[in-house]
């Protein structure tokens, strides 16, 4: 949100400008007369000095595109989603709490130990959760510097770096808490930034090693074009190389400067450059432990009192809390340093403002929309209808099906061109229309559509059984091809190419099914897709009548288990 206040995302003048002001606590201390002026906005002290944690106030000016007023333009965002973003990038330039939230700061700031870690916070990491930080005027002008550059990224990094900045943030503050989820956020912080920005590209030196051997003895014998394919498939769909990646990335943003303090920090125990690969792989393999089996860290790890960053565990040296979060939190500014600076960018920023979220309209709005291309909107088209033929049918109010006549007839032009997978759901949308409402509201099917109809939806698909089960129609296909039918259609259901129905009709897909495995006396295989009906729609009440008066002599109909009743629909 911070850069899109500055105006630099505008494709048009700003219209208008607010005044915004907020307050944030802290443990950061600057002199009464100091004014922090920033490149989003001001910070200074609050007239009170007796509140603690100490109060700053943040004051900027929010710029909002185009015209001034009138109906859908956004007035302003309000003060909450700014400074939220300013206290995290405050607590991480400043190396200090900085939070909106004065409960927060000061269970961070009052030296007590935490209910699960037993041990303080100052204890483990230097400075971050003093009483008290009094702020330098170099420090204050690495915040100004660090800001303007944040704010002059290009807007792709600016969004990874702040992703990256609240995860620090979070992992310093979840000290007080939680230490292997502190420690696993830091490592996270470095972690998303070279996924993003490390421009890896994979090789079959990426693959682990174990899984790597294993491939490479099954591909032994295969000819070398298909054992190169093979590889070149896996490379593209495999997560290759995290750990090494992590370790890469951050040694590449280490600069020399690192090992190269200054007089104010702690020398005890100091990392070395030589000691750098070790202690990475320790680090991220300490992250990867707590994600996947909630492993501790070792205790020299979490002991506390001695603010050194490495401590020995074994044979094995660790970062300790210390020497993680300083090395990640100078990672991120060797990072942001090392970034070009864009001074405007248009850019369409509307979906990422504080609040604004985009969501699919009621298939009313869309669903007969003929204009353009529509030759590969028939799933959704038909998803949209199914969505509104289940609402009537279950009788829910104002429920209505759309007049789809023109789509149909438009359809009925392209559909015999299109490859199967384009035309199937065209051809079950033709016939489920029909099948669902009065006679005279009926869309024309030509000939050559009602062939195609016969032939495509005869065939096992996902779009053929509810074409089977909407039209009271028997499958023929073999039980086991049914039953594969059923189980691609749920494992597609997720996919980009996917088919999703309302849970009336999945329920009426299984109940189909069940009764196929009723007929041919295998009551058990019955029950359990009964089971599975109850259990993928929860609560029906139909469904768990039928679980629980269960008789395998007699048939199971899914529009008396499911609907109240039925009849035709007009729309």
């Amino acid at each position: 949100m911070l850069q899109i206040a500055t105006g630099k995302l505008f494709s048009m003048p700003s219209g208008r400008e607010n005044l915004l002001r907020g307050v944030l606590y802290t443990n950061a201390s600057l002199s009464r007369e100091e004014t922090v002026e920033t490149a989003v906005g001001r910070l200074f002290t609050s007239s009170s000095h007796a509140i603690r944690p100490k109060v700053l106030v943040y004051e900027l000016i929010e710029y909002i595109e185009g015209k001034k007023q009138e109906a859908g333009v956004l007035v302003s965002s309000g003060i909450e989603p700014y400074i939220q973003d300013y206290s995290v990038v405050v607590s991480f330039a400043l190396n200090c709490v900085c939070t909106p939230d004065i409960d927060l700061a000061r269970r961070l700031t009052m030296n007590h130990p935490g209910i699960a870690t037993r041990v303080t916070p100052q204890a483990l990491v230097l400075r971050f959760f003093d009483e008290n930080i009094w702020c330098k005027p170099e420090e204050l002008q690495f915040l100004k510097d660090f800001i303007e550059k944040l704010i002059g990224l290009p807007r792709h990094t600016f969004l990874g770096v702040m992703r990256a900045l609240r995860t620090y943030v979070n992992g310093m503050y979840r000290i007080a808490d939680d230490l292997e989820l502190a420690y696993t956020l830091l490592v996270a912080s470095v972690e998303s930034l070279a996924q993003k920005f490390d421009s890896h590209e994979s090789d079959w030196n990426s693959i682990d090693e174990r899984k790597r051997n294993a491939i490479d003895e099954a591909l032994s014998e295969a000819d070398d074009v298909v054992a190169h394919r093979v590889r070149d498939a896996l490379l593209r769909v495999e997560h290759v190389a995290l750990a090494r990646r992590f370790r890469e990335f951050t040694i590449s943003h280490t600069s020399s400067t690192y090992f190269r303090p200054s007089s104010s920090t702690s020398r005890d125990g100091l990392l070395g450059r030589s000691e750098l690969t070790e202690v990475l792989a320790t680090a991220y393999q300490s992250r990867s432990k707590y994600v996947h089996q909630l492993q501790r860290l070792p205790h020299v790890v979490t002991f506390g009192q001695v603010h050194g960053e490495t401590a020995t565990d074994g044979r094995a040296t660790h970062l300790t809390l210390q020497g993680l979060s300083r090395l990640m939190r100078s990672v991120i500014i060797n990072f942001v340093d090392n970034q070009p600076s864009v001074a405007h960018e248009p850019y369409n920023y509307h979906l990422e403002r504080s609040g604004v979220i985009q969501l699919r309209m009621a298939p009313q709005y869309w669903i007969a929309g003929i204009e353009g291309d529509i030759t590969k909107h028939g799933r959704e088209k038909l998803e949209g209808f199914l969505q509104q033929l289940a609402a009537c049918m279950l009788k829910k109010p104002n429920a209505v099906v759309t007049d789809l006549r023109p789509v149909l007839a438009a359809a009925c032009q392209f559909v015999p061109r299109l490859e199967k997978r384009l035309r199937l759901p065209y051809l079950t949308l033709h016939v489920l229309f029909n099948i669902s409402v009065v006679e005279q509201d009926i869309a024309e099917m030509p000939s050559r559509i009602e062939a195609l109809v016969e032939e495509d939806l005869g065939e096992p698909s996902s779009e053929a059984l509810l074409a089977h089960a909407l039209t009271d129609q028997s499958v023929e296909w073999p039980l086991e091809t049914h039953q594969a039918t059923l189980e691609k259609y749920f494992r597609r259901r997720p996919a980009a190419n996917g088919l999703r129905v309302p849970r009336l009709f999945e329920s009426a897909l299984i109940l189909e099914l069940a009764e196929r495995f009723r007929y041919a006396n295998n009551a058990e295989r019955c029950r359990e897709l009964v089971a599975f009906a109850v259990e993928s729609n929860p609560g029906h009440s139909g469904l768990l009548a039928l679980e629980a008066n269960f008789q395998s002599d007699l048939p199971i109909r899914w529009r008396h288990v499911m609907l109240p009743t039925a009849e035709p629909l007009t729309p």
